[in-house]
């Protein structure tokens, strides 16, 4: 895939956490939210230990990574470690790989579709939440970033039972595939991949022209997203050591 289209994915995933960042700090989440961009690099920072998985430098490439030392130093950080997600392959220098991430990327046709059902906001978030299994500060940070009035909403029933939410944003003609979750006990019957496929077609008929979501290798997610198909970059996670 073109390198540009690439940067286009990494800049709408930015673009989002820092929505996300604003909403949580406006519902009194816990700690401080930003989200800033530094000699090309794109920065993202939670300061509650509990949301810690949220500080990230994405955007790295040989061209940008001269700046990533630079913006680590930054007094922003306040002790936080943040996770430098770079290409594998692309060493970050005084840092150490902490684990692999995918960003997945699939082009898009536009494309009539019916327009998916508005699902209720709160019974959506009770089946993200349930699905998740979360509480605490994650799930006041999931419940502010899901309550955005950009956000699609989309359930799948298992008669007039929801059983399974995910969210999408579209930012600039890039959907944004956000998180997905399935109640325990209806696991396994192919709800993500239907609500994987709700979520292409609603882009589509929204004029996308590229949709971008993230996964850990491992996870059920890289299967859905290969099968609806979308192109797995590799990333690597570098951290102080």
């Amino acid at each position: 895939m073109d390198p540009a289209q690439l940067l286009t994915a990494e800049l709408a995933l930015h673009r989002r956490a820092a929505m996300a960042g604003e909403a949580a700090s406006a519902a009194g989440v816990p700690g401080r939210f930003r989200a800033w961009e530094h000699e090309g690099a794109l920065a993202v920072l939670a300061t509650d230990p509990a949301l810690a998985y949220l500080s990230t430098v994405t955007g790295v490439t040989p061209e940008t990574l001269p700046g990533v030392a630079g913006l680590l130093r930054s007094p922003e950080w306040d002790g936080v470690h943040p996770a430098v997600v770079a290409p594998a392959g692309l060493r970050v220098p005084g840092l150490v790989p902490a684990g692999e991430r995918f960003l997945a990327v699939r082009r898009l046709e536009p494309a009539l579709a019916s327009p998916p059902e508005a699902a209720d906001a709160e019974v959506f978030l009770r089946v993200l939440l349930t699905g998740f299994g979360v509480s605490g500060p994650v799930a006041e940070y999931m419940a502010a970033e899901h309550r955005l009035p950009v956000m699609r909403r989309f359930l799948v029933r298992e008669g007039e039972t929801p059983i399974a939410a995910a969210g999408m944003t579209i930012d600039a003609g890039v959907a944004i595939l956000g998180a997905a979750s399935t109640l325990p006990e209806f696991r396994g019957r192919g709800a993500q991949p239907k609500l994987l496929r709700r979520r292409l077609e609603a882009a589509a008929a929204e004029g996308c022209t590229l949709a971008v979501a993230t996964a850990r290798p491992g996870s059920p997610s890289v299967a859905n997203l290969e099968r609806a198909g979308f192109h797995l970059h590799r990333r690597t996670a570098w951290t102080k050591p």
